[in-house]
């Protein structure tokens, strides 16, 4: 007798619905705890350096996971652009000067991203707006200013590292910049005048020999004036000498027996002569004044007239050569013969 189960079908369809149930709410719990069905949001941040950083790495908050990084690239500007997510749980934590930081521990424990909360109030950032890290300019300030919470360490070793790595950014800055300097400096003083200070040291140079220069002629100008106002002393002397002197030059001039007497007591003959003289002179030049307005006035013709002899003569030149390349009158000229001197006429010459 063949056994037959009554409703063996709908006991199927039952232990497969609820397997099909089962397989779902585990699918849905998996998917809970792995967060399938949260939305994360996106942001990120600067740091000058990727060493200790790595994709997937957890973001912490006070001890709980808040998100993880998700991409790890650099800028333009060879900085290190580290982007990560935050999870919806945790969103309304992200508010403005809030900080990541990346702890390390030298003996590789302890160490990790962690996120620090600002106290400012308001609505969380933005997605993909920056959180700027400890380490950086903006981050030193909200530090400075007490503008995020940032809380003690237990570990006292991982606290001294996250004090220490600001200070230590900001010398790495500072020895970047001293050497940048000292290059600089190397530069101008092998004389690249390309760098600026190199130029400005070449034209303190050219400036103090253009100083020395001048200083030099200004000696020698001084020398040659203090020379001549040596002379013009000693002429002073002398003169003074001279008027002080009785029987000197000037005395014998102003003397009533003097030449200027006699030039004056001669009942103004010899001063009317010299007026006619001068009359004369005046004359002469008027004469020579009108002779210029003349010359002035016909400068045009006799520029035309000079400028036309020397075509003609140049014309002239060009008739001669051609006669005297002409095959029927070569030779045909008598040549006339050199007189070697003034003072004798051809009469004197040897035949």
């Amino acid at each position: 007798m063949k056994f037959r189960i009554k409703y063996a079908q709908q006991v199927v369809g039952i232990f497969v619905l609820i397997a099909g149930v089962a397989l779902v709410a585990v699918l849905v719990s998996m998917g809970a705890s792995q967060r399938w069905f949260a939305r994360n949001y996106d942001y990120y941040s600067i740091f000058p350096t990727a060493e200790g950083v790595s994709d997937g790495m957890a973001i912490r908050y006070k001890g709980f996971e808040i998100g993880r990084v998700t991409h790890i690239g650099l800028t333009e500007t060879d900085e290190v652009r580290v982007e990560f997510y935050i999870q919806d749980t945790y969103h309304e934590k992200v508010v403005p000067d809030s900080l990541l930081q990346l702890q390390t521990s030298p003996i590789g424990l302890g160490g990790g991203m962690v996120f620090h909360q600002g106290r400012g109030a308001g609505e969380p950032l933005e997605e993909e707006s920056l959180v700027p890290s400890v380490a950086s300019a903006a981050g030193q300030a909200a530090i400075a200013a007490d503008a995020v919470i940032m809380p003690a360490s237990g570990d006292s070793v991982t606290r001294i590292i996250a004090q220490v790595e600001p200070v230590l950014a900001n010398v790495n800055t500072l020895l970047v910049s001293v050497d940048d300097t000292l290059g600089h400096v190397n530069a101008a003083l092998s004389g690249n005048q390309e760098e600026p200070l190199g130029l400005t040291l070449a034209q303190v140079n050219t400036l103090l020999a253009e100083v020395e220069t001048t200083l030099v002629e200004t000696r020698e100008q001084s020398n040659a004036l203090l020379a001549s106002v040596n002379v013009i002393t000693g002429n002073l002397e002398e003169t003074t000498d001279a008027l002080r002197d009785p029987t000197g030059l000037v005395p014998r001039l102003l003397d009533a027996d003097g030449s200027i007497a006699t030039f004056l007591d001669d009942n103004d003959r010899l001063f009317n002569q010299v007026e006619q003289m001068l009359i004369s002179i005046n004359a002469s030049l008027d004469d020579v004044n009108e002779l210029s307005g003349f010359l002035s006035g016909t400068r045009p013709q006799i520029a035309g007239l000079l400028e036309e002899s020397r075509e003609a003569i140049s014309s002239g030149q060009d008739v001669l050569e051609g006669l005297s390349n002409n095959p029927l009158i070569r030779g045909g000229i008598t040549p006339e013969l050199t007189q070697p001197t003034t003072f004798q006429s051809y009469r004197d010459g040897q035949f």
